[in-house]
């Protein structure tokens, strides 16, 4: 028999082959799930965390069944759906009347096909999930009908009800702060500032939208004081989609940062973008004890540049690039091989960019047709030159997946110029001791890769990875993603476009 408390569970990897897999940070959204329960009239939440505790799909599993929750909420983004599921299964074959919610990118860009293709998941919360989870929470526990709750997915008799996307938080300070004290220790910890991103990258599916939520400066303070002073780390990233869009903001974040002695107890990590960052700026950012950000080049192709909406040219790239480097803020570039019609000179191009920026940490991930982006659609229209390779959400993963490739370039071509990428830039640098610390602390993910490499590309007919379970036409998958899209409100921001991927790198 169950209890009538929730637990939340973010699941583990099956196989660890990633930083991310195992990180050192625990999940923020399901800090943010569990503290706006707590918050707003329901006491009984725990937290399982399964990746920083460690834990394995069985060990899991028999931690849920110990507690008999009556509600597991559960996340997982496209590549982490499999196990995921698996785990839910277990969940229900342990206690067969606990109710299993999905949250999660995955989950509410495909809320329907997930339903479908995944049946022991029993509802979705689709979108932002604080307010429609609450709910849904509430309703559950005191036998309520659930099935008008704005956000929620789920299944009546054999039909399947979506009922949009969740509520918006607008003033994200209603929010609280993340649930930590559910969490075991950590050497790390996420911080958000804001959410929404307003900016267009094709690649991207801006999963909070295109309008800007800033928290204010004061409650972001009073976090980085609890996670600093009470938790103890000194090691703060900030989740921000682009965390200087809003330069005034950034600026004062940064003074208040400095004023609140914080710089010296901690250093900060944060996403930027080429035309958001300035001098002044990062000089304010390196006092506030920002001593690295990441930003996304995505190419070194003009051409493709322009096609991929993010409003960046090379000349932006180094224009910031050496504006960082004056501040002395070290970075780290992104890059992804296979954009619409990539071949092999314009992925050169990508290379020869990232060799004349010489980064302080540099990604070459694959294209992913992740959903909710422009470029799952253009797969599921069967442009861009795309070929579908392999029906696994598995294989949704940017730095091992194989989801897909182009006529252009074949997987195996796609492979060896990612591995390419890599050599070249540190033997073209000179950085000799660093390739071989990056190649030691990455080494299953590149035996991983190379083993890719020596075996043959599993393919699969495209219809059948488009057509989804039930033989699902593709547009009812692109008028799925159109009825779950987010509102667009850009932001006059003075900058053109950032993004990066919505899925971990």
């Amino acid at each position: 028999m169950t209890t009538n408390g929730v637990l939340l569970v973010n699941p583990p990897a099956e196989a660890v082959r990633e930083y991310y897999d195992q990180p050192d940070y625990p999940h923020i959204g399901l800090g943010y799930i569990a503290a706006y329960l707590k918050n707003h009239g329901i006491p009984d939440v725990a937290v399982i965390d399964s990746k920083l505790s460690r834990l394995t799909i069985q060990q899991t599993i028999e931690e849920v069944r110990k507690r008999r929750p009556r509600i597991v909420g559960l996340t997982a983004m496209t590549h982490q759906i499999v196990a995921t599921h698996k785990l839910a299964a277990g969940v229900k074959a342990a206690l067969a009347d606990t109710i299993t919610v999905l949250g999660g990118f995955h989950g509410s860009f495909l809320p329907e096909r997930t339903l479908q293709e995944f049946p022991k998941f029993d509802y979705i919360c689709v979108g932002e999930g604080e307010m429609a989870f609450r709910e849904f929470v509430d309703r559950t526990q005191r036998h309520l009908d659930v099935s008008n709750i704005q956000g929620i997915a789920g299944r009546r008799g054999a039909d399947i009800y979506v009922n949009g996307r969740g509520a918006i938080p607008e003033d994200l300070n209603d929010l609280g702060m993340p649930a930590w004290e559910l969490f075991p220790v950590a050497p790390k910890y996420h911080v958000m500032s804001q959410r929404g991103c307003p900016f267009g990258c094709n690649f991207c599916s801006r999963p909070y939208g295109r309008k800007l939520r800033n928290r204010s400066v004061p409650h972001v303070i009073e976090e980085l004081r609890m996670v600093i002073e009470r938790l103890g780390s000194s090691n703060i990233h900030f989740a921000d989609e682009t965390f200087t869009v809003r330069k005034d903001y950034v600026a004062e974040l940064c003074e208040a940062i400095t004023a609140a002695g914080l710089h010296k107890k901690a250093q900060f990590w944060c996403h930027v973008h080429a035309n958001t960052i300035d001098l002044r700026t990062a000089k304010l950012m390196k006092a506030a004890g920002f001593t690295e950000v990441g930003f996304g080049v995505e190419s070194g192709n003009p051409e493709i540049l322009r096609q991929m909406k993010k409003g960046i040219d090379r000349a932006d790239v180094i224009r910031a690039a050496n504006v960082l480097r004056e501040a002395k803020i070290k970075f780290a570039t992104y890059f992804i091989i296979g954009h619409p019609y990539e071949t092999e000179a314009s992925v050169n191009d990508s290379i020869s960019l990232a060799v004349e920026l010489n980064p302080t940490s540099v990604a070459f991930g694959l294209m992913v047709p992740y959903p909710g982006t422009e470029i799952w659609e253009m797969v599921t229209r069967g442009e861009g030159g795309y070929k579908v390779i392999s029906a696994n959400w598995e294989d949704f993963n940017k730095q091992i997946g194989n989801a897909l490739e182009l006529e252009t370039l074949s997987r195996k071509k796609m492979e060896q110029l990612q591995i390419k990428a890599y050599l070249t830039v540190y033997l073209r640098t000179w950085r000799f001791w660093e390739m071989s610390q990056a190649i030691w602390s990455n080494r299953d993910r590149i035996a991983f890769m190379l083993k890719k490499l020596v075996r043959k590309t599993q393919r699969v007919a495209a219809s059948s990875w488009l057509a989804g379970p039930g033989n699902q036409p593709t547009k009812v998958l692109l008028a799925e993603r159109r009825a779950t899209r987010l509102t667009l409100t850009p932001v006059d921001s003075g900058a053109a476009a950032a993004c990066k991927h919505h899925e971990a790198s």
